[in-house]
């Protein structure tokens, strides 16, 4: 057979194309001239017209289908492009951790986490290298736990010096064959939010002026000292004191310099007790001291406790020695500002300074399990406190039902 495309046969292509399309226009022409449109001329005719008809609704249909592609694709970037605008000025960090434990791709607020500017300074490191040693090991086993295909939130404290603590969690990412080929991690910042609602604690549970506890945590401490009582069977004490000669110092230099005398007090409480005992101040000059597991004899507990409230009495009947120049101080800085009588540190100028002696009246209760509530143990405390007051002040009452 020749071959069609060499250059001889181009002329008998061209003419026999030429032919054909004669042919089909005699066709058309004379299925056209028939006034019956019937037998094969119809049939060529209708045949041609429905083409043409399907031709024309196929490309419409293309046409619209073209059209709500670019549209569809257009909002797909549109979205894309707002996700990654959100995604980078979002405060919380969106990460990629690979099966080798280390990050693959981390968000810009992650990166301000980690204090770097470019993701190539932490892509590729480990991600437990970000928490801190005390947190290590658990942060690990959530990890594994990731890449068997659980989901995990999480709190933290990361590794450096700056102690920022982080809420997150671990999502694995898996293919289509349900193996997991990563995980995503995000993770926010609750540094403030954790000092915040510390502060918010801090009011709740604590004396603004003197930072020692208040009512309210004196109360919680105490059912917890008499739980541990009912374990240990031992004795605890409370112990309610009041200033003697607190109200002249306020009427002669101030309510500042009765601030100070208050903070001066506290800090000698506090200096007279031991860490795991508390120290409240439930009210104007009114403090408590609360001592726990003392001992199992009754009589070697009022001892105890009797030896503790006499060290009380005299640290508070040393002088104290407070500054003339008073003002609207921070609660902070008044603290600063009362002069300490310990002998190896140095005394403020005389000229400055006001010496006022003030002593204490102390009720002690001793309590034992669940014998008496709360409020009768305060109550008993206090009516010790005001047997001592009315025996001469400066003095020590064990309450006696």
């Amino acid at each position: 057979m020749p071959d069609p495309l060499q250059p001889s046969n181009v002329q008998a292509l061209q003419a026999e194309i030429t032919r054909l399309n004669k042919i089909v226009q005699a066709l058309m022409n004379r299925a056209e001239r028939n006034a019956s449109l019937h037998g094969s001329d119809f049939n060529l005719f209708q045949t041609a017209i429905t083409l043409e008809d399907q031709v024309q609704r196929r490309t419409g249909e293309l046409e619209a289908a073209l059209q709500e592609n670019e549209k569809i694709t257009r909002t797909l970037r549109e979205r894309e492009s707002n996700y990654r605008l959100l995604l980078e000025n979002s405060p919380v960090s969106v990460h990629e951790i690979g099966l080798d434990g280390k990050i693959i791709s981390m968000s810009r607020a992650g990166l301000v986490m980690h204090g770097v500017k470019d993701e190539d300074e932490v892509r590729g490191a480990l991600y437990l290298d970000g928490v801190g040693a005390a947190d290590r090991e658990r942060i690990a086993q959530l990890l594994d736990k990731a890449y068997n295909g659980e989901t995990s939130h999480f709190e933290f404290v990361a590794s450096g010096s700056r102690g920022r603590i982080f809420k997150s969690c671990f999502v694995p990412l898996k293919d289509r064959n349900g193996n997991v080929e990563k995980l995503m991690g995000i993770t926010e910042d609750i540094t403030e939010r954790k000092q915040a609602e510390e502060q918010v604690r801090h009011l709740a549970f604590y004396d603004a002026l003197t930072q020692l506890a208040n009512r309210r945590l004196l109360t919680d401490r105490l059912g917890l000292a008499m739980a541990a009582s009912k374990r240990s069977g031992r004795y605890g004490a409370l112990m309610f004191l009041d200033l003697d000669n607190f109200k002249p110092l306020n009427d002669t230099h101030g309510h500042e310099a009765g601030d100070l005398l208050l903070i001066e007090v506290a800090q000698r409480l506090t200096r007279c007790v031991r860490a795991v005992d508390t120290v409240a101040r439930i009210g104007g000059d009114e403090f408590v001291v609360m001592v726990s597991e003392l001992h199992a004899d009754k009589e070697i507990s009022f001892a105890q406790a009797g030896a503790i409230a006499e060290k009380i009495r005299v640290a508070l009947a040393a002088p104290y020695f407070l500054e003339r120049n008073f003002c609207a101080l921070p609660v902070l800085e008044l603290s600063s500002r009362a002069i300490s009588t310990e002998p190896n540190l140095p005394q403020a100028d005389e000229s400055n300074t006001v010496e006022h002696h003030c002593t204490a009246s102390i009720g002690v209760v001793l309590f034992i399990n669940h014998e008496s509530s709360h409020e009768d143990i305060l109550k008993w405390a206090d009516s010790a406190m005001y047997q001592a007051k009315e025996s001469g002040r400066n003095r020590i009452r064990f309450y006696e039902q």
